[in-house]
């Protein structure tokens, strides 16, 4: 019980300080909860007999900083192989027709 109260510490701790450093803070807030979550799970299913002391806090950080790496590679290549944007047309003229 007490190593789950120490990894929910852990991620509280590690979003709370990604969330107040941030200036995005939405953003911050939920890839600090999920990455820190993902990266104690995982560290968990790794080795769960050693999942005490500063393992969780090592994998807080670690899966958050993971997840805010992969985000902003994302981040970085939305566009890239998206068409160019249609060139603005005539705007100036205007088009009457004749009965």
């Amino acid at each position: 019980m007490a190593a789950l109260l120490n990894a929910l510490l852990a991620i509280g701790a590690v979003t709370a300080a990604l969330t107040a450093t941030s200036l995005d803070r939405r953003v911050a807030l939920v890839l600090g909860a999920t990455g820190s979550t993902v990266g104690a799970f995982l560290a968990w299913v790794v080795a769960p007999s050693a999942f005490s002391g500063f393992v969780p806090w090592v994998a807080a950080v670690l899966g958050t900083a993971a997840l805010t790496a992969g985000w902003s590679v994302v981040r970085l290549y939305d566009g890239v192989f998206a068409p160019p944007p249609e060139p603005a047309g005539e705007t100036g003229t205007i088009a009457t027709t004749a009965r």
